[in-house]
Protein backbone atom coordinates (compact mmCIF):
# COMPACT_ATOMS: atom_id res chain seq x y z
CA UNK A 1 0.00 0.00 0.00
CA UNK A 2 1.31 3.46 -0.88
CA UNK A 3 1.53 6.28 1.63
CA UNK A 4 -1.56 8.46 1.56
CA UNK A 5 -0.72 11.85 -0.01
CA UNK A 6 -2.84 13.87 2.40
CA UNK A 7 -1.40 12.17 5.47
CA UNK A 8 2.12 12.72 4.18
CA UNK A 9 1.60 16.43 3.55
CA UNK A 10 -0.05 17.13 6.91
CA UNK A 11 2.07 14.79 9.00
CA UNK A 12 -0.93 12.80 10.25
CA UNK A 13 -1.57 9.06 10.44
CA UNK A 14 -5.08 8.85 8.99
CA UNK A 15 -6.58 10.91 6.13
CA UNK A 16 -9.47 12.21 8.22
CA UNK A 17 -10.05 15.90 8.92
CA UNK A 18 -12.50 17.20 11.50
CA UNK A 19 -14.35 20.18 10.07
CA UNK A 20 -14.13 23.41 12.09
CA UNK A 21 -17.44 24.34 13.75
CA UNK A 22 -18.03 27.41 15.92
CA UNK A 23 -18.80 26.64 19.60
CA UNK A 24 -18.11 22.96 18.85
CA UNK A 25 -14.55 22.53 17.58
CA UNK A 26 -12.75 23.59 20.74
CA UNK A 27 -9.63 22.13 22.33
CA UNK A 28 -11.11 18.89 23.78
CA UNK A 29 -12.55 17.71 20.43
CA UNK A 30 -9.66 18.97 18.32
CA UNK A 31 -7.03 17.32 20.50
CA UNK A 32 -8.95 14.03 20.57
CA UNK A 33 -9.16 13.91 16.76
CA UNK A 34 -5.46 14.67 16.37
CA UNK A 35 -4.47 12.22 19.10
CA UNK A 36 -6.37 9.51 17.23
CA UNK A 37 -4.52 10.06 13.98
CA UNK A 38 -6.66 12.61 12.18
CA UNK A 39 -6.42 16.38 11.93
CA UNK A 40 -8.45 18.30 14.48
CA UNK A 41 -9.28 21.89 13.51
CA UNK A 42 -10.24 24.70 15.89
CA UNK A 43 -13.40 26.50 14.75
CA UNK A 44 -12.37 30.04 15.72
CA UNK A 45 -12.67 31.96 12.46
CA UNK A 46 -14.84 34.79 13.80
CA UNK A 47 -13.57 34.67 17.39
CA UNK A 48 -11.59 37.40 19.20
CA UNK A 49 -7.80 37.04 19.13
CA UNK A 50 -7.69 36.26 22.86
CA UNK A 51 -9.99 33.27 22.46
CA UNK A 52 -8.02 31.94 19.48
CA UNK A 53 -4.80 32.12 21.48
CA UNK A 54 -6.41 30.42 24.48
CA UNK A 55 -7.67 27.57 22.33
CA UNK A 56 -4.31 27.00 20.62
CA UNK A 57 -2.57 26.87 24.00
CA UNK A 58 -5.26 24.56 25.44
CA UNK A 59 -5.00 22.21 22.45
CA UNK A 60 -1.21 22.03 22.76
CA UNK A 61 -1.59 20.98 26.40
CA UNK A 62 -3.81 18.07 25.31
CA UNK A 63 -1.94 16.77 22.26
CA UNK A 64 1.50 16.84 20.66
CA UNK A 65 0.06 15.88 17.25
CA UNK A 66 -0.61 18.30 14.35
CA UNK A 67 -3.82 20.33 14.51
CA UNK A 68 -5.27 23.26 12.61
CA UNK A 69 -6.84 26.68 13.15
CA UNK A 70 -9.49 27.94 10.77
CA UNK A 71 -9.26 31.39 9.22
CA UNK A 72 -12.06 33.04 7.26
CA UNK A 73 -10.63 34.51 4.05
CA UNK A 74 -12.11 37.96 4.59
CA UNK A 75 -9.66 40.90 4.70
CA UNK A 76 -10.93 42.35 7.98
CA UNK A 77 -10.47 39.00 9.75
CA UNK A 78 -7.13 37.92 8.34
CA UNK A 79 -4.84 40.36 10.10
CA UNK A 80 -6.03 39.74 13.64
CA UNK A 81 -5.87 35.96 13.18
CA UNK A 82 -2.43 36.19 11.57
CA UNK A 83 -1.11 38.14 14.58
CA UNK A 84 -2.03 35.18 16.81
CA UNK A 85 -0.58 32.74 14.28
CA UNK A 86 2.72 34.65 14.25
CA UNK A 87 2.96 34.16 18.02
CA UNK A 88 1.60 30.64 18.46
CA UNK A 89 2.46 28.97 15.12
CA UNK A 90 -0.19 26.23 14.94
CA UNK A 91 0.93 23.44 12.58
CA UNK A 92 -1.88 23.93 10.05
CA UNK A 93 -3.95 26.88 8.82
CA UNK A 94 -7.38 26.02 7.46
CA UNK A 95 -8.46 28.81 5.11
CA UNK A 96 -12.24 28.92 4.82
CA UNK A 97 -13.83 30.60 1.80
CA UNK A 98 -17.36 31.97 1.97
CA UNK A 99 -17.76 34.39 -0.92
CA UNK A 100 -15.00 33.35 -3.29
CA UNK A 101 -11.21 33.23 -3.09
CA UNK A 102 -9.11 36.20 -4.23
CA UNK A 103 -5.82 35.08 -5.80
CA UNK A 104 -3.61 37.99 -4.74
CA UNK A 105 -4.99 38.12 -1.19
CA UNK A 106 -4.48 34.37 -0.87
CA UNK A 107 -0.91 34.52 -2.18
CA UNK A 108 -0.08 37.23 0.35
CA UNK A 109 -1.29 35.35 3.41
CA UNK A 110 -0.34 31.85 2.27
CA UNK A 111 3.21 33.16 1.86
CA UNK A 112 3.21 34.61 5.38
CA UNK A 113 1.94 31.34 6.85
CA UNK A 114 4.33 29.20 4.81
CA UNK A 115 7.26 31.33 5.94
CA UNK A 116 6.36 30.30 9.49
CA UNK A 117 6.56 26.65 8.47
CA UNK A 118 2.80 26.07 8.54
CA UNK A 119 0.77 23.95 6.13
CA UNK A 120 -2.19 25.62 4.41
CA UNK A 121 -5.46 23.84 3.63
CA UNK A 122 -8.23 25.64 1.74
CA UNK A 123 -11.92 24.73 1.84
CA UNK A 124 -13.57 25.58 -1.49
CA UNK A 125 -17.20 25.52 -2.52
CA UNK A 126 -16.56 25.89 -6.24
CA UNK A 127 -14.07 24.40 -8.69
CA UNK A 128 -12.74 27.87 -9.51
CA UNK A 129 -11.96 28.47 -5.83
CA UNK A 130 -10.18 25.10 -5.70
CA UNK A 131 -8.05 26.05 -8.72
CA UNK A 132 -7.31 29.48 -7.24
CA UNK A 133 -6.25 27.83 -3.98
CA UNK A 134 -3.65 25.69 -5.75
CA UNK A 135 -2.42 28.66 -7.78
CA UNK A 136 -1.98 30.62 -4.54
CA UNK A 137 0.16 27.86 -3.04
CA UNK A 138 -2.20 25.80 -0.88
CA UNK A 139 -0.86 22.44 0.31
CA UNK A 140 -4.26 20.72 0.07
CA UNK A 141 -7.81 21.57 -0.95
CA UNK A 142 -11.15 20.52 0.53
CA UNK A 143 -14.26 20.66 -1.65
CA UNK A 144 -17.51 20.65 0.27
CA UNK A 145 -20.81 19.67 -1.29
CA UNK A 146 -24.20 21.05 -0.39
CA UNK A 147 -25.03 17.94 1.68
CA UNK A 148 -22.85 19.26 4.50
CA UNK A 149 -24.02 21.17 7.55
CA UNK A 150 -23.39 24.84 8.23
CA UNK A 151 -22.22 27.06 5.37
CA UNK A 152 -22.87 25.14 2.21
CA UNK A 153 -22.51 25.33 -1.55
CA UNK A 154 -24.77 24.78 -4.56
CA UNK A 155 -23.34 21.50 -5.89
CA UNK A 156 -23.19 17.97 -4.51
CA UNK A 157 -20.03 16.34 -3.19
CA UNK A 158 -20.28 13.70 -5.93
CA UNK A 159 -20.20 16.47 -8.51
CA UNK A 160 -17.42 18.58 -6.99
CA UNK A 161 -14.89 15.87 -6.13
CA UNK A 162 -14.30 14.32 -9.57
CA UNK A 163 -14.13 17.76 -11.18
CA UNK A 164 -11.58 18.89 -8.61
CA UNK A 165 -9.61 15.66 -9.05
CA UNK A 166 -9.32 16.44 -12.76
CA UNK A 167 -8.02 19.96 -12.09
CA UNK A 168 -5.70 19.70 -9.10
CA UNK A 169 -2.26 18.22 -8.54
CA UNK A 170 -2.24 18.73 -4.74
CA UNK A 171 -4.05 16.45 -2.26
CA UNK A 172 -7.84 16.65 -2.41
CA UNK A 173 -10.29 16.16 0.45
CA UNK A 174 -14.00 15.37 0.06
CA UNK A 175 -16.47 16.98 2.47
CA UNK A 176 -20.26 16.94 2.80
CA UNK A 177 -22.48 13.90 3.37
CA UNK A 178 -19.75 11.63 4.76
CA UNK A 179 -20.20 9.89 8.12
CA UNK A 180 -19.02 6.31 7.69
CA UNK A 181 -16.66 4.00 5.78
CA UNK A 182 -18.98 3.72 2.80
CA UNK A 183 -18.87 7.48 2.36
CA UNK A 184 -15.10 7.42 2.63
CA UNK A 185 -14.83 4.64 0.03
CA UNK A 186 -17.06 6.64 -2.33
CA UNK A 187 -14.95 9.76 -1.83
CA UNK A 188 -11.72 7.89 -2.59
CA UNK A 189 -13.32 6.32 -5.67
CA UNK A 190 -14.28 9.78 -6.91
CA UNK A 191 -10.68 10.94 -6.69
CA UNK A 192 -10.20 12.28 -3.14
CA UNK A 193 -7.15 11.55 -1.00
CA UNK A 194 -9.07 11.86 2.26
CA UNK A 195 -12.27 13.02 3.90
CA UNK A 196 -13.55 15.77 6.14
CA UNK A 197 -16.41 15.14 8.56
CA UNK A 198 -18.25 17.63 10.75
CA UNK A 199 -21.71 16.41 11.66
CA UNK A 200 -20.57 13.04 13.01
CA UNK A 201 -18.09 14.76 15.37
CA UNK A 202 -20.85 16.95 16.79
CA UNK A 203 -22.06 13.86 18.62
CA UNK A 204 -18.63 12.82 19.92
CA UNK A 205 -18.23 12.29 23.66
CA UNK A 206 -15.45 14.88 23.68
CA UNK A 207 -17.57 17.57 22.02
CA UNK A 208 -18.51 20.22 24.57
CA UNK A 209 -22.02 21.09 23.38
CA UNK A 210 -25.36 20.96 25.14
CA UNK A 211 -26.82 17.43 25.47
CA UNK A 212 -30.03 18.68 23.80
CA UNK A 213 -28.06 19.16 20.57
CA UNK A 214 -26.77 15.58 20.54
CA UNK A 215 -30.21 14.21 21.41
CA UNK A 216 -31.85 16.21 18.60
CA UNK A 217 -29.33 14.89 16.10
CA UNK A 218 -29.71 11.27 17.20
CA UNK A 219 -33.50 11.55 16.84
CA UNK A 220 -33.36 13.27 13.44
CA UNK A 221 -34.52 11.27 10.44
CA UNK A 222 -34.34 11.73 6.70
CA UNK A 223 -35.43 15.08 5.22
CA UNK A 224 -35.09 16.86 8.57
CA UNK A 225 -32.49 19.40 7.49
CA UNK A 226 -33.13 22.52 5.46
CA UNK A 227 -31.03 25.24 3.84
CA UNK A 228 -31.70 28.82 4.94
CA UNK A 229 -30.12 32.16 4.16
CA UNK A 230 -29.93 32.12 0.37
CA UNK A 231 -30.60 35.86 0.33
CA UNK A 232 -27.44 36.53 2.35
CA UNK A 233 -25.27 34.67 -0.23
CA UNK A 234 -24.06 32.55 2.69
CA UNK A 235 -26.66 29.72 2.85
CA UNK A 236 -26.50 27.31 5.78
CA UNK A 237 -27.90 23.83 6.33
CA UNK A 238 -29.49 23.16 9.72
CA UNK A 239 -32.03 20.96 11.45
CA UNK A 240 -35.62 22.04 10.89
CA UNK A 241 -37.21 23.91 13.80
CA UNK A 242 -39.18 27.11 14.46
CA UNK A 243 -36.15 29.26 13.67
CA UNK A 244 -35.66 27.69 10.24
CA UNK A 245 -39.38 28.05 9.50
CA UNK A 246 -39.25 31.74 10.40
CA UNK A 247 -36.19 32.26 8.21
CA UNK A 248 -37.80 30.57 5.22
CA UNK A 249 -40.96 32.67 5.70
CA UNK A 250 -38.85 35.83 5.66
CA UNK A 251 -37.17 34.84 2.41
CA UNK A 252 -40.53 34.04 0.82
CA UNK A 253 -42.09 37.35 1.86
CA UNK A 254 -39.38 39.94 1.27
CA UNK A 255 -36.96 41.02 -1.44
CA UNK A 256 -33.44 39.64 -1.31
CA UNK A 257 -32.03 42.83 0.20
CA UNK A 258 -34.75 43.15 2.83
CA UNK A 259 -34.64 39.46 3.67
CA UNK A 260 -30.89 39.52 4.18
CA UNK A 261 -31.21 42.26 6.80
CA UNK A 262 -34.08 40.58 8.61
CA UNK A 263 -32.39 37.18 8.57
CA UNK A 264 -29.28 38.52 10.26
CA UNK A 265 -31.44 39.95 13.03
CA UNK A 266 -33.38 36.72 13.50
CA UNK A 267 -30.31 34.49 13.36
CA UNK A 268 -28.25 36.60 15.77
CA UNK A 269 -26.59 34.29 18.35
CA UNK A 270 -28.72 31.36 17.13
CA UNK A 271 -25.74 28.99 17.06
CA UNK A 272 -24.74 29.90 20.60
CA UNK A 273 -28.34 29.47 21.79
CA UNK A 274 -28.31 25.88 20.55
CA UNK A 275 -24.76 24.78 21.31
CA UNK A 276 -24.39 26.31 24.76
CA UNK A 277 -27.95 26.88 25.99
CA UNK A 278 -29.64 23.83 24.48
CA UNK A 279 -32.42 25.63 22.58
CA UNK A 280 -32.91 23.26 19.63
CA UNK A 281 -36.62 23.96 19.01
CA UNK A 282 -37.21 27.70 19.12
CA UNK A 283 -34.34 30.11 18.36
CA UNK A 284 -31.27 27.86 18.22
CA UNK A 285 -29.53 26.63 15.06
CA UNK A 286 -28.18 23.07 14.90
CA UNK A 287 -26.11 23.07 11.72
CA UNK A 288 -26.08 19.36 10.92
CA UNK A 289 -25.68 17.90 7.45
CA UNK A 290 -28.01 15.64 5.47
CA UNK A 291 -26.12 12.60 6.74
CA UNK A 292 -27.48 13.13 10.28
CA UNK A 293 -29.81 10.07 10.17
CA UNK A 294 -26.71 7.84 10.18
CA UNK A 295 -25.76 9.19 13.60
CA UNK A 296 -27.59 7.01 16.12
CA UNK A 297 -25.46 7.26 19.26
CA UNK A 298 -22.86 9.32 21.07
CA UNK A 299 -19.42 7.74 20.62
CA UNK A 300 -15.83 8.61 21.44
CA UNK A 301 -13.67 10.24 18.79
CA UNK A 302 -11.55 7.09 18.73
CA UNK A 303 -14.60 4.93 18.01
CA UNK A 304 -15.81 7.31 15.30
CA UNK A 305 -12.50 7.30 13.43
CA UNK A 306 -11.90 3.56 13.94
CA UNK A 307 -15.41 2.73 12.71
CA UNK A 308 -15.02 4.89 9.61
CA UNK A 309 -11.69 3.34 8.66
CA UNK A 310 -12.78 -0.23 9.36
CA UNK A 311 -15.94 0.46 7.35
CA UNK A 312 -13.83 1.82 4.51
CA UNK A 313 -11.68 -1.32 4.38
CA UNK A 314 -14.74 -3.57 4.63
CA UNK A 315 -16.39 -1.70 1.77
CA UNK A 316 -13.47 -1.83 -0.62
CA UNK A 317 -12.92 -5.51 0.16
CA UNK A 318 -16.42 -6.24 -1.16
CA UNK A 319 -15.96 -4.42 -4.44
CA UNK A 320 -16.29 -6.66 -7.43
CA UNK A 321 -14.66 -6.03 -10.79
CA UNK A 322 -17.10 -6.94 -13.52
CA UNK A 323 -17.20 -6.70 -17.27
CA UNK A 324 -19.34 -4.08 -18.97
Amino acid sequence: MSKNRLSAVLGIEKPVIQGPMAWISTAPLVAAVSDNGGLGVLGVGFAPAEFIKEQIIATRKLTSKPFGVNVIMIPELLDHVTKVVLEEKPPVIYADTLLGLDLELSKKYFSIWHDLGLKVIVKASTIQDAITAEQAGADAVIVKGWEGGGHTSYEATTVLVPQAANCLSIPLVASGGIADGRGMAAAIALGADGIEMGTVFMCAEETVVHPNVKNAMIKAGDMETVITGYSTDEPCRQLKNKLSEEMIDIENQFSKTEAAVKLKEVAESSLKKAMLEGDVEEKGAVMAGQIVPLITEVKSVKAIIDDVLSGYHATISKLVVFEV
